[in-house]
């Protein structure tokens, strides 16, 4: 079986991804420029492996994607570190520019991910099956990964801008020293983001390859997706079933994404009832306490400092739940009217056959 063009484009830029994720995470490191070389060699002895035994499109796209998920929680691991120092211990982070170049090659390896997950088809699925796939959008334990990468990108940047004028030390302040639910949020945040975004994509797909459907130039090429809908409209008696399958995981879907959405500002409520749990404590010291009133002053400035907390995690947490909302109203409309017109159209094809 040879190689299509989608899978040699898919093998070359993984070779040049892994092969920029590696340089730069022995560079981070501080590793020899030598071992730089061990995952791509690693890499192209499990894809030829994974071809000679099993030799099908299908198991070497799997591999790919494995590889990719792989440099893409390595990423995720040397970038959390530093990240977690700048939440704990307000460590510096000015070594982060180094990361820079590793952290595009890992949103490459992403949208990489992304691409071959929606074009490259399984031989072995069922046409129903193909274009359910779909309506699920990128893999969940990718996207994570890739939210992860970007929220560690984040505290790592507003480290350094907390170094520049007064108004930049306000911003990142109310980001950087209110604990750890301002990065859940945000990572959430990403999460959600990246889950809608890869439904776009796919959405985008699919709505380009229903357009081009019933054109004599796609039949002339024909793609594993055309096969599904000339399977889905081959016969009238299967056709109500296979709409109810496919409206099914389309609702299925957006669990997840509905939960993000929920969660994000149910974490800066949780971060109000913290801080003011919080306050609340440090004022009841004071009045237990039997300090004058020379101490009471800064004992009640150290009261109320949570109160910080409170606020600026709720500000934080619902200002992200705005937009990801917004977002996740605008995909989902697009993403059912997408199936209405699949619909439509393919009741069409049937009446006409």
């Amino acid at each position: 079986m040879t190689l299509n063009w989608p899978a040699r484009l898919s093998l070359l830029l993984y070779f040049v991804l892994l092969a920029l994720v590696a340089f730069n995470l022995a560079v981070v490191i501080e590793l020899p420029l030598w071992m730089a070389s061990i995952p791509p060699v690693l890499a192209v002895a499990a894809l030829v492996a994974t071809w000679f035994s099993i030799g099908t499109l299908s198991a070497l796209f799997v591999c790919l994607l494995v590889l990719g998920s792989i440099g893409l929680l390595a990423v995720a691991l040397v970038l959390a570190v530093p990240a977690w120092q700048v939440i704990a211990d307000g460590a510096s982070g000015s070594w982060a520019g180094r990361m820079v170049p590793m952290f595009i090659a890992a949103l490459a390896l992403h949208a990489c991910n992304l691409w071959i997950t929606t074009v490259a088809s399984g031989e072995h699925e069922e046409s129903l099956e193909r274009l359910a796939r779909l309506l699920y959008g990128p893999g969940i334990l990718s996207s994570l990964i890739t939210a992860l990468i970007l929220c560690a990108c984040l505290i790592l940047g507003m480290e350094l801008l907390a170094r520049g004028g007064f108004d930049a030390q306000a911003l990142t302040r109310r980001f950087l020293e209110r604990g750890i639910i301002p990065p859940l949020t945000v990572l959430l945040f990403f999460w959600g983001a990246l889950l809608l975004l890869g439904k776009w994509w796919n959405g985008w797909y699919l709505r380009r390859v229903l357009g081009r459907w019933q054109t004599a130039a796609m039949h002339l090429h024909s793609s594993p997706f055309t096969a599904s809908l000339d399977a889905l409209t081959a016969n009238a008696a299967d056709l109500d079933g296979g709409m109810q399958l496919l409206w099914r995981r389309h609702e299925e879907s957006w669990l997840l994404p509905r939960y993000i959405s929920w969660a994000v500002p149910v974490l800066g409520f949780i971060g109000t009832v913290l801080g003011i749990s919080l306050a609340a404590e440090g004022i009841r010291r004071i009045i237990a306490s039997d300090a004058g009133l020379a101490s009471l002053s800064s004992d009640l400035d150290g009261a109320i400092a949570p109160l910080g907390i409170a606020f600026d995690t709720t500000l934080i947490a619902l200002s992200l739940s705005v937009v990801l909302t917004l977002v996740l109203a605008l995909v989902q409309r697009g993403e059912e009217r997408l199936l209405a017109t699949l619909e439509r159209r393919a009741r069409e094809v049937v009446r006409e056959v």
